[in-house]
């Protein structure tokens, strides 16, 4: 009975301020923050990576659950690796449950389409950082829920790569795009009522990875294309390219499949509904 009580990572980011504008009635919520702002819950700064900061914290809202949004990379040894660890002891000490938030890119992109169970073989130091996190977790909250999303999309404002694509043709800059990097992009409203899916589940069925994604897969070219015509822009100023031509290895095919997350109450739309 009662209120259920969570606690966001990362409130300010794209996936947390979008669990926050989205948390189901009786849902009481909780944020992190280290910089920017969070909107529309109770705001507690916090450095994540410190060993014993969130175990104060716990030990003062007790959350039921801790969804673990918060990373960065500039830093990957602070913002993913130790806050990730800390905040996966601070949840095995308190007894609160967690959903932690990973990547597609945990995978090498070159065995797709990938299930959940598939081995980790990262490609490059965010994939590795990621992948770590990952082992990390299960070891510390053996029942932990672990989310991959692909990439994560939104309008009003648009998530910064979207952005970054459509500020770059808008001011006629050449952009180019790989044809061979294949991801399946996610509307950051659709994953964030997923996660609510989640922690609507009991703790014991939520434990596991799930691949909370778009039902499309589509090419950065593809994408790119996308968002240019809904922006009223041509399409033609993005240069196509392989991605095997570049200096740094970068997973190339990244579909995941969904049979999990299929079981779900929410159906993801495709992104390019953001636009439509």
């Amino acid at each position: 009975g009662g209120l259920m009580r969570v606690l966001i990572t990362g409130g300010a980011g794209l996936v947390g301020s979008t669990l926050i504008a989205t948390a189901p009635e009786g849902v009481e919520v909780h944020a992190t923050q280290r910089n920017a702002p969070v909107v529309g819950a109770p705001a507690h700064t916090i450095d994540l990576a410190d060993p014993d900061e969130p175990v104060g914290l716990l030990a003062a809202i007790r959350p039921d659950v801790v969804i673990h949004t918060a990373y960065g990379t500039a830093d990957l040894e602070r913002d993913v690796t130790a806050a990730t660890r800390s905040i996966a002891a601070a949840c095995a000490i308190e007894g609160v449950a967690l959903i932690h938030l990973s990547s597609d890119v945990v995978f090498d992109g070159e065995h797709a389409p990938y299930a959940e169970d598939a081995p980790l073989v990262p490609v490059h130091a965010y994939g590795r950082a990621k992948a770590e996190a990952e082992a990390d977790v299960v070891t510390a909250v053996p029942d932990v829920a672990i989310v991959r999303p692909s990439l994560v999309c939104a309008t009003d404002p648009l998530d910064p790569r979207s952005a970054w694509v459509v500020d770059t043709l808008r001011a006629g800059r050449p952009i180019t795009l790989f044809t061979d990097e294949i991801r399946c992009p996610v509307r950051a409203d659709d994953l964030a009522l997923m996660l609510w899916d989640l922690v609507a589940l009991p703790r014991a069925e939520r434990a596991g990875a799930w691949h909370l994604v778009g039902p499309g897969a589509l090419s950065r070219v593809e994408l790119g294309t996308i968002l240019a015509e809904a922006h009223g822009l041509d399409p033609a100023q993005i240069t196509a390219a392989s991605s095997r031509d570049q200096p740094d290895p970068r997973p190339r095919d990244l579909t995941l499949t969904v049979e999990r997350s299929g079981g779900l109450p929410t159906r993801p739309r495709s992104v390019a509904t953001l636009w439509a």
